[in-house]
């Protein structure tokens, strides 16, 4: 099967070769997918970061993979056709986003591959070491709006923000909350219904068709359709519009 890599600053995955399809996940720049199936255009893609299977719209662009070097680790950076900010920007990379740098460098910035320019404070080493707090990550998306099926600082659903948060510590897992629910590499199973939890900063909370991230021993950092954004609400509140149905401590959380 083909490996392709993509150049586009992020990419929606549909769950059908069709134009208002619903959005099943996305991808951002530089990650790599296998091409399962080609459909006038339409591209039925695996990407290889968490396995996620959905569909590329036509035009969507895309290349040869070449070995990236470093990660985008501002929530957005603006590439630059030249060397400095007062070169008005020509795209805008999310959070977690792949680049391959030319070696070209001056005044701060350095040269991607593709013959622009990104402020150098904004990467990271392709090997630097995962982040220690995966509440930290998540707490950055404040505000982002809600985006079903998205999982970049332009638009983010509730197993999205605990995908990247957890990724960032170094731990893939799905773009889904019920297979979130079921993955074991997430952290040790607590409760099935989150009764006499003592809950701490980290622990993941489940509910049907919905997940979020416990900033605190009682407050709820999620994506909800309820704001339409990443908010940060009483684990209470949210309880009362749905049950919780379970409970994981990520092995990274610290007490």
């Amino acid at each position: 099967m083909t490996i392709r890599q993509l150049t586009a600053p992020h990419a929606v995955l549909l769950e059908e070769s069709q134009n208002g399809a619903p959005q099943t996940s996305e991808m951002i720049r530089g990650e790599r997918f296998r091409i399962l199936e080609e459909r006038d255009g339409w591209l039925r893609a695996e990407n290889a970061f968490d396995g996620h299977v959905g569909w590329l719209p036509p035009g969507t662009t895309h290349r040869e993979p070449v070995a990236p070097t470093h990660r985008v680790r501002a929530l957005r950076a603006d590439l630059h056709p030249g060397p400095t900010h007062r070169a008005p920007p020509v795209a805008t990379l999310s959070f977690g986003s792949l680049v391959t740098l030319d070696g070209r460098a001056g005044n701060g910035w350095v040269g991607t591959d593709d013959g622009l320019w990104l402020f150098a404070g904004w990467l990271e080493p392709l090997d630097a070491a995962p982040a220690t707090d995966h509440i930290a990550t998540a707490l950055r998306f404040l505000e982002t709006p809600y985006v079903w099926g998205g999982r970049s600082s332009f638009g983010i659903d509730c197993s999205g923000l605990v995908l990247t948060a957890m990724a960032a510590a170094g731990i893939v897992s799905h773009h889904s909350s019920g297979m979130q629910r079921k993955d074991e590499r997430l952290g040790t199973w607590l409760s099935d219904d989150g009764r006499d939890v003592e809950y701490r900063r980290g622990d993941i909370v489940f509910f049907p068709g919905h997940v979020g991230l416990m900033v605190d021993g009682t407050n709820l950092l999620h994506a909800t359709v309820f704001t339409m954004s990443v908010v940060i609400e009483p684990l209470a509140e949210v309880a009362k519009r749905a049950e919780i149905n379970g409970v994981r401590r990520p092995s990274i959380t610290r007490a």
